[in-house]
């Protein structure tokens, strides 16, 4: 719930900003402020949600793996 408020307090920021009727410069300190955290927390988020996935789908595929393996095992013999 916390978090959907900043997102929608960053979304707003940056859509103020980047509307086109100021330039950053004119833009009041907080809009900017709140625009730049925005920014920032969805780089970081990317930044560290992708190595994440591909160690989980590897694990994953890995764990799968295996299971094969021991049902083919337990099969033949």
């Amino acid at each position: 719930m916390e978090n959907d408020f900043f997102n929608r307090m960053c979304k707003d920021a940056i859509n103020q900003v980047a509307s086109g009727g100021q330039s950053w410069r004119d833009a009041p300190p907080n809009v900017l402020i709140m625009a730049c955290f925005g920014l920032l927390t969805n780089h970081l988020s990317h930044k560290l949600t992708r190595p994440l996935w591909f160690a989980a789908s590897s694990i994953a595929t890995g764990v799968i793996g295996y299971l094969v393996f021991l049902t083919l095992n337990a099969i033949g013999g």
